[in-house]
């Protein structure tokens, strides 16, 4: 009896779901909706300018060998010149030069340095709100590096391979990503919310659903009392 009982709970389920199921798609369109709407009108996008650099001397048209001593050296000011680049030094000339109204340590909070290992190159990006303003600090960000660099080695020795270019592409937030986990989460959530209604309001509302349920006729019901009175 009580594996009859569950079958029947089960197929009643499955049944109410299927009934419901322009509520859980509704359910889930709504919430993809407000997703759009929040992600395309209510968070800032942010963009990310970098600019390439290259560490070594200028070589002047002339072919020289490089000795291992050069690269171990070039491969050192690899890294002073990533610590250099995140100095007050360098950041509050930035900001004095393009007039910003951030602090050293607002500007540093959004800048990465990025360098291979074993290799010369050095990569800076800069993320912002406004794409113009992103590559307008990172090259600034390189220029300034190279002069103060000459100023400290005495030697220019920092090469600008690519500078920065208006990004057009925001790399957040992600709008498909961001649509497709609340399709995904308000799916699951709508299922839950109709199960729980099945739940509330109980399997087996009328005779037909149990004939329907069990391909049976129903041959009677019993009734039930309160009180010696019938209801």
């Amino acid at each position: 009896m009580e594996e009859v009982n569950k079958k029947i709970e089960m197929l009643e389920l499955t049944r109410y779901l299927l009934k419901s199921f322009w509520l859980i798609l509704l359910i889930t369109m709504i919430s993809v909706g407000i997703c759009y709407y929040v992600t395309t009108g209510k968070i800032d996008p942010i963009y990310e300018a970098s600019t390439t650099l290259f560490i070594g001397k200028e070589s002047n048209g002339i072919i020289t060998n490089i000795s291992l001593d050069d690269l171990q050296l070039d491969n050192q000011l690899v890294l002073d010149y990533s610590q250099l680049l995140i100095t007050d030094l360098v950041t509050e000339q930035v900001i004095y030069e393009l007039e910003l109204q951030v602090t050293p340590d607002d500007l540093r909070e959004v800048l990465s340095i990025e360098s291979i290992e074993g290799s010369r190159f050095i990569h800076i990006k800069y993320k912002s709100s406004y794409p113009d303003e992103a590559a307008e600090i990172v090259n600034k960000l390189s220029e300034t590096l190279t002069e103060k660099a000459i100023k400290i080695v005495g030697v220019k020795n920092i090469q600008v391979v690519d500078y920065a270019k208006l990004p057009k592409i925001p790399i957040s937030p992600n709008l498909i990503l961001n649509m497709i986990l609340t399709g995904v989460f308000g799916f699951i959530g709508a299922i839950l919310i109709v199960v729980l209604k099945f739940m509330l309001i109980g399997t087996v509302q009328k005779e037909e659903d149990i004939e329907k349920t069990i391909g049976l006729p129903v041959l009677g019901m019993i009734p039930k009392f309160k009180g010696g009175e019938h209801i």
